[in-house]
Formats: structure tokens, sequence, C-alpha cells
């Protein structure tokens, strides 16, 4: 069975390093044929709460959740890729 994937992003951010980061995540996910659920937090403001709970209080955007437990943004995530975890994580291996 796949995990559940849920990458939160927000379409109305400013910051060009939010996009770039959101950007990054979707083609690494889209890269290895993840499927993944995107709940856009600015027409979903009701989901971030659930966001923060499995964060740990985060609120910082994008997040990676993967069956409900938070992998962070673009830096921790690019982490483990770098290390060959995320494939792990994404239960591909």
């Amino acid at each position: 069975m796949s995990p559940k994937v849920i990458l939160y992003t927000s379409s109305v951010s400013f910051a060009a390093s939010t996009r770039n980061h959101t950007d990054n995540l979707k083609y690494i996910l889209e890269s290895k044929g993840v499927e993944y659920e995107t709940v856009d937090l600015s027409q979903n403001r009701e989901r971030a709460e659930e966001m923060v709970q499995v964060s740990g209080g985060e609120r910082k955007l994008p997040q990676l959740h993967v069956d409900e437990k938070s992998y962070g943004g673009w830096d921790n995530v690019q982490e483990l890729e770098d290390h060959g975890e995320l494939s792990k994580i994404l239960q591909l291996e």
C-alpha cells in the first residue's frame, strides 16, 4: 500500500524562495512517480491546523508529510534525498 503523501503549500506566497521550494518539492515527488495531495492553505485554511499539529507547531511552507509524519520543508527533504533516505520514506525501495 502506498503511503499518504501531502504537500502543504500556499498559492498566495509572495516570497520567491517559497515558490521555488514548492516547485522543487513537486519536481522530486513527480520524478519519483509519487502520488501526492497538494493542500493549498490559502484555499483550505481549515487544513492548516492538521499541518501544524503533525509538524509539532511548524507553520513554514512548503511542508511535506508522509503517513501523518512531517519531514519539513525543502531543505530537510533535499537532505533526505541526498542521503538516499527519501525513497525509503516514500516506500519506493
